[in-house]
């Protein structure tokens, strides 16, 4: 029992006794453990909730919550294949409409209920306490099906100068009130002051202030009470300590559709003031309500641009989406004009704080921005990616929006596959491969129920030529560099189908007929195989096939069989006229292989060349021949009116036999003829 409780009293000294590490060491433990839980072959779909201070933390700053919660997004996003982030805005925009409170989503009921709202596997949520000379990090990664906790992680980051410096921001964006020495509750205007040396104080102030004044807010009947609300709601400061009137207020405005100029201009004024928008709620809230109307005039959208300049992370892309490709009003012409604002920007270094983001960062976050309007999504990529400078991971991200915009897209979709074929044969990357197949697999060339007219309505016909001729040698490039042998067979039946060769795998129509004529009978079912499976098989093998099926091999009989079984579905895939071939397929209808099946087939499909040869052998069938008489009438059927001729012979079979089977066939087949 000693030694029990001296191993209790021990454990908790060397969990708290961890050493402090880098910034960058401890995150990447975190991201490298998260990667880890994701399926062989699956994107695992993660939500990143904003790390939140705990009680015990000395300091609290919504600058390095944010910081850490960006790192570990931006660590994740960079393993596509295995982990899909989802968007922190729309995260953002649940956690605030169903309140939860940051230190809760720790807890697997919560996991649970967002796992209910968003379309993810697992959240990560995580605290952090900030002690003298190092911040204790702890995260924990969430399935939100189970609610079970897939990675629990402790790390101790060692402070330094600009880990402290985040900290030091916490009195500029008044998340967390510091100390002042005034201590005015109230002014004679009834405003709120912001100056107090108790924080608790201040806090309950505002929120009665909040109360009272959303009361007034359940009456806004004529515009004298509103502008009496109005006129109230100015003479307190939109800031992070009082800031919920105002939230309430543009609420209200929002949900009534109230349009007051003065109380915008109040709020425009608001966002001006905001040193550092990304993190600031008001300034994400000020975005939603310009432009809840609908329209965004020049007065907001100048103030709004000034706002962007200062935003160097996944607010950027917000911003643009809530006012360039949402709102209906102003015309394209003029949201173009200021997109072409917003790069002049970009171009010149004068966007994001604390530093410039680059040109490609703010081309990324605009394309991502008009995901909801295509024709400004395809406005942006036209005009601007011809001048990035894009590394692997960039033209990664442009093939997936090329694809994403192929795929929304209804009325110009040939004008984007140009450009998908243009960025294939301009770049090389890693991802390359992978995602050129991906979009060849959408044409549904393979996969069940395969290409049904729905499909083809998507992804048309000739945007499959266009993508198969402009791409030909990328695919086949790409077509084995895979290391799944399921993948490569995939690849080589796309580029079979489509008659693209392969070297060493897929041979050219010269190749492919050398090997036709010569004596290798494996190479033979291999190459016939594959010439079965393409929609547009090469004429020029008709001769080359036509002699195949009067070969034959004592020591590899199966599989020239086989090889002249799919012969015959080249043949009828062609539509050949060839005498000697029709002879060949009648000739084994009665043998019920899979030539057989091959046959019948094959002569439906070659038609009216081979009705003569049909009615010919029907003639010299006898009582005794039952089956083959099936056979030929059921064929002649199914070819139809093109059997004309056949008529005659088919009635002969019907009035002599006595098989039921048979005359249920002729009658059937006479019904499509004569009809």
């Amino acid at each position: 029992m000693k030694n029990l409780a001296l191993l209790i009293f021990i454990l908790p000294l060397a969990v708290f006794a961890q050493k402090a590490k880098n910034y960058s060491t401890v995150t990447g433990e975190l991201t490298t453990k998260i990667i880890a839980t994701a399926p062989s072959g699956k994107s695992l779909h993660v939500a990143v909730v904003p790390f939140a201070a705990t009680s015990s933390s000395v300091e609290k700053s919504a600058a390095f919550g944010d910081y850490l919660t960006e790192t570990i997004i931006g660590s994740l996003t960079g393993q596509p294949d295995k982990i899909k982030v989802f968007e922190r805005t729309r995260l953002d925009a649940v956690l605030k409409e169903q309140e939860f409170i940051l230190t809760d989503l720790m807890k697997p009921s919560a996991a649970l209920k967002i796992g209910q709202l968003v379309p993810i596997d697992a959240l990560l949520s995580g605290t952090y306490t900030k002690l003298k000379s190092y911040i204790d990090v702890n995260a924990r990664l969430i399935d939100v099906a189970t609610g079970e906790i897939s990675v629990s992680f402790n790390g101790r980051i060692k402070m330094n100068k600009n880990l402290a410096t985040l900290f030091k921001q916490q009195g500029a964006d008044d998340k967390y009130p510091v100390a002042s020495p005034k201590n005015e509750k109230e002014d004679n205007n009834n405003v709120i002051s912001l100056t107090t040396s108790d924080s608790k104080t201040k806090a309950a102030l505002c929120k009665q202030k909040a109360e009272e004044f959303s009361n007034r807010l359940h009456d806004l009947t004529t515009p004298e009470k509103i502008q009496a609300v109005v006129t109230e709601a100015k003479k307190t400061p939109f800031d992070n300590t009082c800031g919920q009137l105002h939230f309430n207020m543009m609420y209200s405005f929002t949900r009534y559709k109230i349009d007051n100029n003065e109380y915008k201009t109040f709020v425009l004024r608001t966002l001006d003031t905001i040193a550092f928008p990304s993190g600031d709620e008001r300034a994400l809230e000020i975005a939603r309500f310009l432009a809840a109307d609908g329209t965004v005039d020049d007065t907001e959208w100048t103030t709004s641009l000034r706002a962007m300049s200062k935003i160097g992370n996944y607010s950027l892309s917000f911003f643009s989406s809530t006012l360039l490709a949402k709102p209906a009003s102003p015309a394209q012409s003029v949201v173009e004009s200021r997109i072409a604002s917003y790069f002049a920007l970009a171009s010149a270094g004068k966007i994001g704080l604390p530093r410039p983001i680059t040109y490609d960062a703010a081309f990324f976050s605009m394309l991502d921005a008009m995901k909801g309007n295509q024709p400004l999504r395809q406005h942006v990529y036209a005009t601007y990616a011809s001048k990035l400078t894009a590394d692997d991971r960039s033209k990664a991200t442009l093939f997936s929006a090329l694809h994403s915009m192929y795929k929304e897209e209804t009325t110009h979709k040939t004008d984007i596959m140009k450009w998908i074929v243009e960025f294939i044969n301009s770049n090389e990357y890693p991802k390359a491969p992978e995602q050129l197949y991906d979009l060849a697999r959408d044409f549904k060339q393979l996969d069940y129920p395969g290409r049904t007219e729905e499909v083809k309505k998507s992804f048309p016909d000739a945007d499959l030529k266009q993508l198969v001729t402009g791409c030909s040698e990328k695919f086949s490039k790409y077509a084995l560099l895979s290391p799944y042998e399921s993948q490569k067979e995939d690849r080589i039946t796309f580029c079979v189908i489509n008659g693209i060769p392969i070297a060493g795998v897929i041979p050219t129509t010269e190749e492919a007929d050398a090997i036709l004529k010569g004596n290798n009978a494996s190479e033979q079912q291999r190459i016939t195989k594959m010439l079965s499976l393409m929609e547009e098989p090469p004429r020029k093998l008709e001769s080359s096939l036509v002699t195949l099926l009067s070969k034959r091999s004592l020591d590899d009989k199966e599989k020239l069989v086989a090889a002249q079984t799919n012969a015959i579905i080249i043949l009828g895939n062609i539509k050949t006229s060839n005498p000697k071939a029709v002879e060949y397929m009648i000739g084994v209808l009665p043998h019920y292989g899979n030539d057989t099946e091959a046959a019948e087939q094959a002569l439906v499909e070659i038609g009216k060349p081979a009705v003569p040869a049909l009615v010919a052998k029907l003639d010299k069938t006898t009582f005794n021949d039952g089956g083959l008489q099936h056979q030929l009438i059921t064929i002649l059927g199914k070819i139809g009116k093109d059997a004309a001729m056949a008529e005659k012979s088919i009635t002969r079979v019907l009035n002599s036999t006595t098989n039921s089977d048979i005359k249920y066939a002729a009658e059937a087949a006479l019904q499509v003829i004569r009809n």
